[in-house]
């Protein structure tokens, strides 16, 4: 009985390996031919950043008050992309738009709130309050996207 389960369990590790041989061997040299032409007939298209402008906004000084009541400061600087001249024109126009929005969106958060974000997902909460309060005033925004050069907590 114990040389059954034992060459039952010999032939199932063998089983395995054959099957992971042949799958490593059909990924690796065998791949179908249309897959392949699939493949390498629809490269992603890369968007071309050569003519980007970086527009920056002034610093913001934003007042948050942490679990005591006490008053911290958040210090944060943003860079808006434009694609062309025009647009970094239109960003630095409504530059008071733009911190005021930002203002709000930061400012009824507490500092431990914050504090606890990364900075991506500070950015996404930024940028996801642009765009909701551009599309609440049918203005579409001229920027493709926002960078943060500086965040400070105090």
């Amino acid at each position: 009985m114990k040389k059954i389960v034992f060459l039952g369990l010999i032939g199932m590790v063998f089983i395995i390996l054959a099957g992971g041989g042949s799958a490593w061997l059909y990924v690796n040299y065998i791949r179908p031919p249309k897959a392949a032409a699939l493949k390498n007939s629809s490269p992603e298209k890369k968007k071309q950043h050569d003519n980007d402008i970086f527009v920056p906004l002034k610093e913001s000084v934003i007042t948050l008050s942490d679990a005591e009541g006490a008053d911290r400061y958040m210090l944060l600087a943003l860079t808006m992309v434009a694609e062309d001249e025009e647009a970094a024109k239109k960003i630095q126009a409504d530059e008071p738009l733009y911190q005021s929005i930002i203002l709000t969106a930061l400012a009824d958060m507490k500092y431990e709130q914050i504090r606890a974000l990364k900075v991506g997902e500070i950015k996404s909460l930024l940028s996801a309050a642009l765009s909701r309060e551009l599309k609440k005033r049918a203005t579409p925004g001229p920027y493709s996207d926002m960078l943060i050069g500086k965040l400070v907590f105090q």
